[in-house]
This record gives structure tokens, sequence and C-alpha cells, in this order.
């Protein structure tokens, strides 16, 4: 697994739907287990909830498998470069 921490939940949907509309598909990743179907169902939060929710919705995971190229791992960087570079411009936020 390979992954990025962005600023925030916004940003983290905004570069989703960049790579996608680029042909890459990122996707979030871990949805805290509190907040999980079952987890609603069964169990409880125990203690303070200060971090988990708010790194969660940070996170992107990276396409990365067996057999990727080096130049498919090049297109899918330069598109996270690119994004960075010019957001505005790109009308991503």
């Amino acid at each position: 697994m390979f992954y990025i921490k962005v600023k925030d939940i916004n940003e983290r949907s905004a570069l989703i739907n960049y790579l996608f509309k680029n042909e890459v598909n990122a996707v979030f990743h871990y949805v805290p287990l509190h907040n999980s179907e079952a987890g609603l169902r069964y169990g409880r939060f125990n203690g303070d909830e200060r971090y988990t929710c708010s790194e969660s919705d940070r996170l992107i995971r990276l396409p990365l498998f067996f057999g990727i190229k080096a130049d498919e791992v090049n297109y899918i960087t330069n598109l996270v470069k690119q994004f960075y570079i010019n957001p505005k411009s790109l009308n991503c936020f």
C-alpha cells in the first residue's frame, strides 16, 4: 500500500477527482472502525476521539500493484505534483 496525507477531506476529494479524470484510480482508505456499519451497530468508541476521524479523512491510497511499470508510477506522481503546483487553475477547490 502507498498512501499520502492531504490537508483535509475537501482536498482529498478534489485530488481523487482530479486523478480519476486522468484515469488514475486512487481511493480513500480507512473508515474508522467506530464509524463503520458494524462498529456503529456493535461497538463503541472508548476515550476521546481527537485524531481518528480527522486523520482518516486525510488519507488517499494511490495505485500500487504487482507489475506496475515505472512509466505508470511517473504518470501518477506527475499528476499529483501538477495538482499541487496549480490547483486553482484545475478547478479542483
